[in-house]
């Protein structure tokens, strides 16, 4: 019985650091992803900006 104790020990904890990796990964990713949004979102105030701008320029 002891090996089989044993045996699922290592299953269950082989699976927890795989998922812990994982979750890792997944963090960085997300970095990632919200550093593009971020930027997407900066280079739209900007093109608003400009448009105003602009549209301030044509319509007077």
């Amino acid at each position: 019985m002891f090996s089989s104790d044993s045996s699922e020990y290592r299953a269950l904890r082989r699976n927890y650091l795989l998922l812990e990796e994982e979750g890792f990964a997944l963090e960085r990713e997300l970095e990632e992803v919200e550093g593009e949004v971020k930027a997407l979102e900066d280079e739209k105030v900007e093109l608003l900006d400009k448009l105003v701008v602009m549209e301030g320029l044509v319509d007077p």
